[in-house]
């Protein structure tokens, strides 16, 4: 028998109004199976429902919980596409490559949303509509975005004026910003449980407190990846552990580096205090460097997310949250208390791209989708299970950002620190100079 204790999910918001908290069973036997996916957050799922969708032999196994880290703890944002501004995408890989890239996110987005639909997932209310705001007085800034975002990306983005904007974010931290219609909002640890009831529907297995702990070449072709109970055998691995890689493969582990991000949940305010300060159900973030993102909660609450970390939780990281939301909007003074507060490790890398590939022939690896919003995990599954199922080449749209370069090792998480200190001194100087 194993010591290995599977870590329950921590308090949050979405632990809380879950519609099914059904644990399943950890792997107990010594199994075989076409593909092993190893990560149950949603850049495994996605895989694995990608998988079981064209009718593949899947088994996925997961550490902890389903959904357990950043899948189950993020801001509910199916927004943008990736960590990395596609300006800059342009300038690395050229805008043809871009365009591509830009594409799948779409696609990625729009498989969510079908995905929900098909499976009847219940994990509303699904709310229409993301607000990108500016800290900055430069609307000729935001029109130009907008104008390439439009004109090379087709994306349908609507400008707003400083008007628009404070007539529903009651603030004067705002100015204008733009409107993006296809972007949505949703409670992601249902979705989460939607989309592994389905792969077990469709005839996929899913194990939790099942850690994978060594990936061992079998001599006659494929793998054996072996956890504390048993062993999987199988024909082709694929590895969404994001930050949790631990020493399954070091190249990945040292690829990318780990930083803390929170949210924070008010109890309900009242409505009539909560309209004039708040008064839309749009997601919002907004365009500085250390952003801040949020939405109002269906019982007049906000959710409230932002900073980033290396060094853990913050005692008083409820405190922290709530001074972030009243600088923003001071006017909820008296009638905001924190009812949440979490935190969580997110995969990052120093491109701000996934990574996404082969190590060797049915070895994959799918991850590093930090910052990135829901949506990249989905693309990422996406063209994951179209490569094993299909011969589908889309994922090497990926290979410019997933060499797997060393990211820093330890110090990597200290580095990511300083530059994230620069970016909230930088946003502080620009704040002075309203």
């Amino acid at each position: 028998m194993s010591d290995f204790k599977t870590e329950p999910y921590v308090e949050t918001y979405y632990r809380d109004t879950l519609n099914t908290n059904e644990k399943r069973h950890a792997l107990s036997d010594n199994i075989d199976t076409d593909i092993c996916v190893i990560g149950g957050g949603l850049a495994g799922l996605s895989t694995a429902i990608g998988l079981t969708e064209k009718n593949k032999q899947v088994t996925l196994i997961e550490a902890n919980r389903i959904g357990w880290g950043a899948s189950g703890r993020n801001g509910g944002f199916v927004a943008k596409g990736y960590a990395q501004g596609y300006k800059q995408l342009v300038k690395q890989v050229g805008l043809n490559h871009t365009k591509k890239l830009h594409k799948l996110a779409t696609h990625g987005r729009s498989l969510i949303k079908n995905r929900i639909k098909k499976y009847e997932i219940d994990c509303g209310p699904m709310i229409q509509g993301v607000l990108g705001v500016s800290w900055n007085n430069h609307p000729e800034s935001v029109q130009q975005y907008i104008d390439f975002m439009r004109k090379e990306l087709d994306a349908p983005l609507e400008y707003w004026s400083k008007e628009k904007v404070r007539d529903v974010c009651k603030t004067e931290q705002y100015f204008d910003g733009f409107y993006s219609p296809e972007d949505y909002q949703f409670h992601p640890l249902n979705y989460v449980h939607g989309l592994a009831d389905n792969i077990e529907k469709q005839g996929g297995k899913i194990y939790e407190g099942t850690k994978a702990l060594k990936i061992e070449d079998r001599s006659d072709g494929g793998y054996v990846v072996h956890t504390p109970t048993g062993k999987i055998t199988c024909n082709q691995v694929v590895l969404c552990c994001s930050i949790y890689v631990d020493n399954l493969n070091k190249k990945l582990k040292y690829a990318a580096f780990p930083v803390y991000t929170f949210v924070m949940v008010t109890k309900p305010i009242p409505e009539d205090r909560l309209n004039a300060a708040l008064n839309t159900e749009y997601a919002i973030f907004d365009n500085r460097y250390a952003q801040d993102y949020y939405r109002r909660l269906p019982d007049n609450r906000i959710l409230w997310g932002g900073r980033v970390s290396v060094s853990g939780i913050p005692e008083n990281l409820a405190q922290i949250m709530t001074r972030d939301l009243l600088k923003v909007y001071p006017q909820l003074e008296g009638v905001v208390e924190p009812d949440y507060a979490w935190g969580g490790s997110l995969c990052y890398a120093p491109h701000k791209m996934p990574q996404i590939g082969q190590l060797k022939p049915g070895y994959w690896y799918n991850t590093c989708f930090g910052g990135h919003g829901l949506v990249p995990t989905s693309v990422g599954g996406d063209v994951v299970s179209s490569a094993i199922a299909e011969e589908d080449e889309r994922y090497k749209l990926f290979a410019p950002f997933s060499k797997l370069n060393f990211a820093g090792g330890p110090l990597s998480p200290y580095i990511a620190q300083s530059v994230y200190y620069l970016w909230r001194a930088r946003d502080i100087l620009i704040n002075l100079n309203k």
